[in-house]
C-alpha cells in the first residue's frame, strides 16, 4: 500500500477503498488517515479525479432538502460512480495485488450513511431502510426511492356490480367519457373507494391491492370478508391513524363496501396472501326447470365429497391459460327450493368456479348441476360468505 500513495495521487475514499475490506475501520476513515501520514501532492487524484471530494457536499445538500418532504425512521445510501474509476482502481488492485480491497462505491455509501444518520437522526438500515438515498455522481444528481407502505384488511362487498381491482374504461381508455359516467372506469372498485383515501392519507403516488383471491364482479363477498393488502407507492407519510381510515372508508362508501381490521403489513403477507388454499363458502340461487324432491337429495349425494375436473372457463379464456384443474367440493347442501329453483350452501377448495359448476360450460366442467340434471342449470344470484383456514386477521 505504500507504494501506492508513493506513486499515485488518491483522495480519501479511493485510497479508502484499497486499503483492506478485513478491518472493521470504516474505508473513508482509512483513507482519511492515510492521507495525514502520506500528505497530498496538490495533484487531482489519479482514480476520480476529485469527483467525489468536489461533488459529495452539492449532492449531498439537495438530498437534505428532498427528504424534507419524507417522513422515515430508517435510511440507506447508494452511489452510482462512473466505469471509469471502478477501471482504474481495478488496474491499481491488480498491480499492487490488493486482494482484499472494497469497492469505491461502499467506501462513498457508508460515508453518506453517516452523514445522513447524524444530520436527520434516523438509523441506517442495510437491508430494508424505508428510504433510499441514491448519489448519482455521473450526473451531479440525486433521487430517491421510498419503500411502500403495506396495509392489511378485509374487505367486504356488499352490493352487486362493484370489481375488485380498477378496471380502466375500454370506450375512453381511462380519459373519462359518457359511457363510463366520467369516471375513466367501466365499473366502480373495492381497489379504488379504498386506495383513494389511503393515497390521500398517506400522500402516496399510487397504490394496488392485493387479494387472496377474487369474486366477480356480480358476486358479493360477505361474512368475515375477504384478506388483502393495500401497496400505497411512493409515500410521504408512513403513519396514520388506521382506526380512524377504516371509519372514514367506511362511511364514504356505506352499503357499497365495508373494512375490517386495517393494520401495517409487508411485501411477505402479499405472498402468503397469494399462496394461500383456503376453502370458500358460497351461496348460490340456481334457476332449473321441474326440478324434484328426488333431485335434490341426488345433487346433494353426488356432489358433496366430490372432485370437480374443470377446465377454463370460456368466459375468462381470453386472459388464463386453458387448463384443467381438480378442485374438491366438500359439502353441498340445499337449503330450499322449488319446482324452478333451489338455494344451497357449497363448501370448496378454492379456485374452483361456481358458476362453471352449475352450467357445467358446455362440458367443461365434470361433473356439473346440469350434468347431473340432464338439464340446463343457471346461477342467477351468488355470494361468498365465507373463507376458511386462512391465517390472517
Amino acid at each position: 500500500m505504500t507504494f501506492v500513495l508513493d506513486e499515485l495521487e488518491l483522495c480519501m475514499f479511493c485510497s479508502g477503498s484499497l486499503y483492506g475490506s478485513s478491518t472493521r475501520i470504516p474505508g473513508w476513515i482509512r483513507g482519511l488517515s492515510l492521507l495525514k501520514l502520506f500528505g497530498r501532492r496538490g495533484r487531482p487524484c489519479y482514480s476520480c479525479e476529485n469527483l467525489f471530494e468536489d461533488k459529495i457536499d452539492q449532492i449531498l445538500s439537495k438530498a437534505l432538502s428532498m427528504l424534507k418532504d419524507y417522513e422515515f425512521s430508517t435510511i440507506k445510501a447508494g452511489v452510482v460512480v462512473p466505469p471509469i474509476v471502478i477501471e482504474r482502481l481495478d488496474r491499481i488492485r491488480s498491480r499492487y495485488g490488493l486482494s482484499d480491497a472494497e469497492s469505491v462505491k461502499l467506501t462513498v455509501s457508508r460515508h453518506l450513511d453517516e452523514i445522513l444518520s447524524s444530520r436527520i437522526g434516523v438509523v441506517v438500515d442495510e437491508e430494508d431502510p424505508d428510504v433510499t438515498v441514491i448519489f448519482d455522481f455521473n450526473r451531479a444528481d440525486v433521487s430517491i426511492q421510498v419503500k411502500p407502505v403495506y396495509i392489511y384488511g378485509r374487505y367486504r362487498k356488499l352490493e352487486r356490480g362493484i370489481s375488485q381491482s380498477r378496471w380502466i374504461c375500454p370506450q375512453c381508455n381511462g380519459v373519462g367519457c359518457e359511457k363510463c359516467n366520467w369516471t375513466g372506469y367501466k365499473y366502480p372498485s373495492v381497489e379504488k373507494m379504498v386506495g383513494d383515501i389511503l393515497k390521500k392519507a398517506f400522500l402516496a403516488s399510487e397504490y394496488h391491492i392485493h387479494a387472496s383471491g377474487r369474486e366477480d364482479i356480480d358476486v358479493r363477498m360477505l361474512g368475515p370478508g375477504r384478506p388483502f393488502v393495500m401497496e400505497l407507492v411512493d409515500p410521504k407519510k408512513r403513519k396514520a391513524d388506521l382506526s380512524q381510515l377504516e371509519k372514514i372508508i367506511n362511511e364514504e362508501n356505506m352499503g357499497k363496501i365495508e373494512v375490517i381490521g386495517l393494520r401495517y403489513s409487508n411485501r411477505q403477507e402479499i405472498v402468503l396472501l397469494k399462496e394461500a388454499r383456503s376453502r370458500k363458502v358460497y351461496r348460490m340461487r340456481v334457476e332449473v326447470n321441474n326440478l324434484s324432491e328426488t333431485e335434490v337429495k341426488m345433487l346433494e349425494e353426488r356432489l358433496s365429497n366430490c372432485v370437480i375436473s374443470q377446465r377454463t372457463p370460456t368466459r375468462v379464456l381470453r386472459r388464463r391459460a386453458d387448463i384443467e384443474r381438480r378442485r374438491k367440493v366438500f359439502k353441498f347442501n340445499i337449503i330450499k327450493y322449488d319446482i324452478n329453483s333451489f338455494e344451497a350452501i357449497v363448501e370448496c377448495e378454492g379456485g374452483l368456479y361456481i358458476k362453471e359448476l352449475v352450467s357445467g360450460d358446455n362440458g367443461r366442467t365434470r361433473p356439473s348441476i346440469s350434468s347431473l340434471l340432464g338439464r340446463e342449470s343457471t346461477c342467477k344470484e351468488l355470494d361468498v360468505i365465507d373463507i376458511l383456514g386462512d391465517e390472517y386477521g
